[in-house]
């Protein structure tokens, strides 16, 4: 791994990666789309190129002459898959097929738990996708894609099947922050975790090792939403938990969808929102991590949450979701 890219450096996850990659002293490529989004990484040492998934002109350029790509740009919100589409399925596709002709030897999808549905078990290799919201479609329609070039042109392919992955710049912990908190669901269903830095490092450690496949990634233990707040009120009590039943979110979503999406922002106020929040994902331990013979350095939201919340700090970062310049 010796030249990297990585698209969505600027976002939640890509952040981590691109410090990630400083750590093990990689300068990478950026993808950037907004410039002034680019001034986020002045501290890291960085080669930032313009470009954007739904233009592919702008591809070829950036993948010249690189070996690696770790690819987290898109659309990263809950809609339907229509806005989603040109990014998360159209961009990836065009993007991976420039990197296999230019040459790329390995590619790390950021791929998503909710290319399934409801499970009653922990998700394993031998469970079937069947997404039920737009954004898992999506997603598993980019991973079936860009295994479809890479088994082309040969390039090696790894599509990560991400969980809910948390951290001192998320939504989630700028609520809590914020001394108010909303969940759309009744907080009883389980799901897999995983710490932002943990995430980042997996990633990366998937792209040196050359690991290949498809694969649903967690910490070590699935817990419940229940559990999930029931520790970061036991760390940070000053907040207040609003947990209001699906049927009421769901109703109020399909009341503000349609009047937020008439823009071209991503917004957080959809139907797909609430099914997501209300999914049962509890993913098998270890799958990935053992074979790269890696471990997360938060195995558990016990260890993980407290990190997050002595890392969270209020300065010039600013959610992808919330950033609403455009140049």
């Amino acid at each position: 791994m010796k030249r990297v890219l990585v698209t969505g450096a600027t976002g939640f996850i890509g952040m981590e990666v691109v410090r990630e990659l400083a750590r093990k002293g990689v300068r990478p490529r950026v993808l950037i789309r907004r410039p002034h989004r680019a001034a986020l990484l002045n501290s890291f040492d960085i080669e930032p190129l313009q470009g954007d998934l739904t233009l592919p002109a702008t591809l070829e350029r950036v993948v010249d002459g690189i070996d690696t790509v770790i690819h987290l740009g898109g659309r990263a919100s809950f809609e339907s898959y229509r806005r989603l589409k040109p990014t998360i399925v159209d961009g990836t596709l065009e993007l991976a097929q420039a990197a296999a002709v230019a040459g790329v030897e390995q590619f790390v999808f950021a791929s998503s738990l909710f290319v399934y549905g409801d499970q009653t078990q922990d998700i394993d290799l031998d469970t079937a996708p069947a997404p039920r919201m737009g954004y898992g479609r999506a997603k598993l329609e980019a991973e079936m894609g860009v295994h479809a070039i890479g088994d082309a042109l040969g390039m090696s392919v790894a599509s990560l099947r991400l969980p809910h992955v948390y951290g001192p710049q998320s939504i989630l912990f700028r609520q809590v922050r914020s001394g108010l908190a909303v969940f759309p669901g009744q907080l009883s269903n389980r799901c897999g975790h995983l710490h932002v830095s943990d995430a980042a490092r997996l990633m990366s450690e998937v792209a040196e090792k050359r690991w290949s496949g498809a694969s649903p990634v967690t910490d070590d233990s699935s817990v419940s939403w229940a559990e999930y707040f029931e520790v970061l009120r036991s760390l940070y009590p000053y907040f207040k938990l609003v947990a209001l039943p699906r049927s009421l979110s769901s109703v109020g979503a399909s009341v503000l969808e349609p009047i937020l999406s008439r823009g071209s922002r991503p917004t957080l106020y959809t139907k797909d929102t609430v099914v997501g929040f209300n999914l049962n994902v509890p993913v098998q331990a270890g799958l990935v991590w053992d074979e790269i013979g890696a471990d997360p350095i938060y195995p558990s939201i016990y260890e993980g949450i407290p990190a997050a919340l002595d890392g969270y700090v209020h300065y010039r970062w600013r959610h992808p979701l919330l950033d609403h310049r455009r140049d």
